[in-house]
């Protein structure tokens, strides 16, 4: 008897222990800032930079103003895609940077393009120059 019952205390102690008896959720993935549309529609605080010539490898500095400044390289992947790297940058009066965002997406030669960056809503036509 005494075997009996160390075999069924272990049965009710590994119950406990039994993966379907466990609960545990995974924790919820953290959500970037960024914002990608592939559509013409863009909200009215958003700055239409219209069409942007750009050079396969080569960097493309816009000035956004409010001592903000967007830098764009492309990289062509294919035909029909191309990668932009954009670094949106902010500096003080002093023109000392104090910020600076990077990201990378897969865009369209040719076609509009929306994105936002925090709180930064840019649109623009990338044309790659031939």
């Amino acid at each position: 008897m005494g075997l009996s019952h160390i075999a069924v205390i272990a049965a009710i102690s590994l119950g406990g222990l039994w993966p379907s008896s466990c609960s545990k959720t995974p924790a919820s993935p953290q959500r970037a800032q960024v914002t990608v549309t592939n559509a013409p529609a863009k909200p009215s605080k958003t700055t239409d930079l219209g069409v942007i010539q750009l050079t396969n490898h080569y960097e493309t500095k816009i000035d956004l103003g409010k001592g903000q400044s967007c830098t764009i390289t492309p990289q062509l992947l294919d035909s029909h895609g191309l990668q932009l790297t954009l670094s949106i940058g902010t500096q003080n009066a002093d023109g000392r940077p104090t910020g600076l965002c990077v990201t990378r997406v897969v865009a369209q030669p040719d076609k509009p393009f929306d994105i936002t960056i925090n709180d930064t809503d840019l649109a623009f036509t990338p044309k790659l120059a031939e």
